[in-house]
């Protein structure tokens, strides 16, 4: 039904390179900056979180010890010196008494082991029977302690600390507070100077709460590398969208740019074919018309003569229809604004075309409105872009086929539109070429000019309106043609 070239147009280049992989490199160097500003921020936060332990321990345990020391020297040394006059721990009533005023003090707290040393590194005490008598128990630092040091604490692992998040979950006594206070009493009225009478090892259990710390730890880790995954993705989205959206204004850029060129090139060939095709119009006129004249005169005994004088008549018709093709596609005229009923104009086409149709065994089925349909337009140029449709779908056909015709108004008001549909029982477009029917100059006609539906395209746009080219699910091929529906007042449409 359409007419095809024997040479396809240039095929759009493919896409070139985005120039967007600085953006992939930044994505990912963003990635790792983020990745390595969360994960020291998230050390940063849990290593405040155990050092705040840890500190809180170490005052908790120093203010236990200055209880204890306190309350030994209260309820155990004073007592003990005033009425016994020195203290024995190796008596067993003292030492019952110095173990129940210790485990008074340090009943339901956190302690797992109190020892009391001696000026000989003897343990004095201890809540761990065992440890009674024994040397060599104490830290290297007792020493300093027993001779007027301060107090000192210590956390003892058995595996250094980074190995601990990786030995979860951790066995009671992993990590171990140890603290380590001179057994000092209160100043008596009139000394200065507080004897030392020991040291005092406080230690305590603390690997729940270490553990606690890097379990919170670990949360925060997370935490922070699921954000920096999540912004990632984000970004790698953006990036991707960003890609994707610039290599479809890439690809529209370079179908514009060749389009555009394209245009230049026909407008550029218009202007020389239109200017030749002017300069040939008027001798084809002559030698048309002078073929035509001698045909009448001739004998018409001298067939042969007869012969060349009509093909000199139908060549030169066929080539003053070419030459107003070229015209018609170079110049092409403004229509006019008149109301056109588009019902009359297709059925002056089919009357028309109604012999040549019933020579070669075509027929057409309509389904018309009841209403005439106007439009506003130039009812010669509508009635040539009809026909050409109907002899182009002939042409496809061959020998014989069907015509199915529907028109009809769709809409209301000021989007109501006239829809033409012409359906033929033909082999339909072929979907290779189908994209370039409409192109000029494209043909698959030995003898066509390809600007039979580019005019037909011309036109309609030039009505405000528009045609699709598509192959029926019923078979064949089919043209729509949609134009703007004219607004008539009550009184013309009752008129006409």
């Amino acid at each position: 039904m359409a007419e095809a070239s024997h040479q396809p147009l240039p095929a759009i280049a493919p896409e070139q390179e985005l120039p967007l992989s600085y953006a992939r490199t930044l994505s990912w160097l963003s990635l790792v900056l983020v990745l390595l500003t969360n994960l020291a921020l998230s050390f940063f936060i849990s290593n405040s979180a155990r050092e705040t332990l840890l500190t809180k321990q170490k005052e908790f345990g120093h203010l236990l010890m200055e209880n204890l020391n306190s309350q030994i020297f209260r309820r155990f040394a004073l007592p003990t010196i005033l009425a016994r006059g020195r203290i024995a721990l190796r008596q067993p009533t003292q030492y019952e008494h110095l173990d129940t005023v210790v485990k008074s003090v340090i009943q339901g707290l956190p302690v797992a082991r109190l020892r009391i040393y001696d000026f000989s590194y003897l343990v004095a005490y201890s809540t761990a029977v065992e440890d009674l008598g024994r040397a060599g128990l104490s830290s290297s630092n007792l020493d300093g302690i027993l001779h007027g040091g301060g107090t000192t604490s210590t956390i003892i692992s058995s595996f250094p600390a980074w190995q601990a998040p990786f030995r979860l979950p951790l066995k009671p006594g992993t990590f171990v507070l140890r603290i380590l206070a001179p057994l000092k009493g209160e100043p008596l009225p009139g000394q200065q100077d507080v004897p030392i009478m020991g040291a005092l090892e406080l230690t305590q259990d603390i690997t729940e709460d270490y553990e606690r710390v890097l379990a919170f730890q670990g949360i925060i880790v997370v935490l922070c590398l699921l954000s920096s995954v999540i912004l990632f993705a984000l970004l790698l989205i953006l990036i991707h969208r960003a890609e994707r959206v610039l290599s479809e204004r890439m690809h529209k850029n370079l179908l514009l740019e060749k389009e555009l060129h394209s245009n230049e090139r026909l407008a550029s060939m218009g202007r020389v074919v239109a200017s030749i095709a002017h300069e040939i119009r008027n001798p084809l006129g002559i030698i048309r018309s002078s073929a035509e004249l001698l045909q009448k005169r001739a004998d018409k005994t001298d067939r042969g003569t007869a012969r060349i004088l009509g093909a000199i008549y139908d060549e030169s018709v066929r080539l003053s229809q070419t030459v107003n093709d070229f015209l018609d596609y170079a110049r092409p005229r403004k229509p006019r604004q008149d109301l056109v009923d588009l019902q009359i104009v297709l059925d002056q086409v089919l009357a028309f075309l109604e012999s040549e149709f019933r020579l070669h065994d075509f027929t057409v089925e309509r389904d018309n409105a009841k209403e005439p349909l106007f439009v506003l337009g130039d009812k010669d140029l509508l009635y040539r872009a009809i026909y050409n449709i109907f002899v182009n779908a002939q042409q496809a056909m061959g020998d014989a086929g069907t015509f199915y015709v529907h028109l009809e108004q769709q809409g209301s008001g000021q989007d109501a539109q006239v829809v033409l549909t012409i359906r033929d029982s033909g082999p339909g477009f072929d979907l290779a070429i189908i994209d370039h029917i409409m192109d000029p100059f494209f043909t698959t006609k030995d003898g066509g000019t390809g600007l039979g539906l580019p005019i037909v395209n011309s036109i309609i746009t030039s009505h405000e309106g528009s045609i699709v080219l598509e192959n029926a699910p019923e078979g064949g091929a089919m043209v729509a043609i949609t134009l703007p529906a004219a607004e008539l007042p009550d009184k013309q449409h009752e008129e006409s």
